[in-house]
C-alpha cells in the first residue's frame, strides 16, 4: 500500500483501525471511513483531528443498496458491537435508524489501494454493494474483511456468492500469515485478506 494512498476503513467505529493503521505504515494519503452511528462518526472525526493523512468521515454505511434501516446496538457501551443481522442479537441490544447507501451513489472518486471491512456479519452486503465500482477500477484494492461467524452466518449463502464474484475478479482468500484459506470452510469469524490476481489465472484454475 503507497502511503501516500487511498484507505477505506468501512465500520470505521472511533477510527482506532485507521489510527493503528497510519502509524504503523506512516501513512500519509487519504481515509474515506464510512460509520453510520452518529456518535461514533463524531468520535472518528474528533479522535483523527490533526493527522499527517486526512480523514474523511461518512455517517452512512456501505450497504447493497440505499436504504433507511436499523442496527442493534449493544447495551452495555460496548461500541464494536452493532450489528444489522437480527438472528445473531442479544435480548438486551437496542436498535436506532442509520442510512446505508451503495458505493456507487456515494459520489466518491478515490480509488481506494486498501479496503478494511468490519461490519459485524453485514460485509456481503458491503461487498455486493462494492462490485460494481470493483469491475471497473483499472487496479483492484487488498482488501482485509472480517467474515463473521462462518458457517453458522443466517446469510451463510449469500456470503460464499459474493466471495465467489470476488474469485472471478481474480481475488484469492488467504489468510493473515499470507496462507491459502477456503473461505466455505470458516466455521468461526475470521480476518481474511482478499488478494487481487489475474482474473485469467484465477479461471483457469
Amino acid at each position: 500500500m503507497p502511503v501516500d494512498g487511498v484507505v477505506f476503513d468501512v465500520g470505521g467505529n472511533i477510527g482506532f483501525f485507521t489510527e493503528v493503521l497510519a502509524e504503523t505504515v506512516g501513512f500519509r494519503g487519504t481515509v474515506h471511513l464510512f460509520e453510520p452511528l452518529r456518535n461514533l462518526a463524531d468520535l472518528c472525526t474528533e479522535n483523527l483531528s490533526g493527522k499527517a493523512y486526512t480523514p474523511i468521515v461518512h455517517a452512512y454505511g456501505l450497504g447493497a443498496q440505499d436504504e433507511s434501516t436499523e442496527i442493534f446496538v449493544a447495551a452495555d457501551g460496548n461500541l464494536g458491537w452493532n450489528t444489522l443481522i437480527a438472528d445473531k442479537t442479544q435480548p438486551e441490544m437496542t436498535t436506532t435508524p442509520i442510512a446505508i447507501r451503495a458505493f456507487d451513489g456515494t459520489g466518491i472518486k478515490d480509488v481506494p489501494d486498501f479496503v478494511k471491512i468490519d461490519v459485524e456479519g453485514a460485509e456481503y452486503l458491503v461487498l455486493r454493494g462494492l462490485l460494481p465500482a470493483l469491475q471497473t477500477w483499472e487496479t483492484l484494492p487488498v482488501i482485509l474483511c472480517e467474515i463473521g461467524w462462518g458457517e453458522s452466518h443466517p446469510a451463510w449463502d449469500e456470503e460464499l456468492a459474493v466471495f465467489d464474484e470476488l474469485a472471478k475478479l481474480g481475488y484469492s482468500a488467504q489468510d493473515l500469515d499470507g496462507g491459502p484459506i477456503e473461505v466455505a470452510a470458516i466455521r468461526k469469524t475470521t480476518d481474511v485478506l482478499l488478494v487481487p490476481g489475474d482474473p485469467a489465472a484465477q479461471t483457469a484454475e
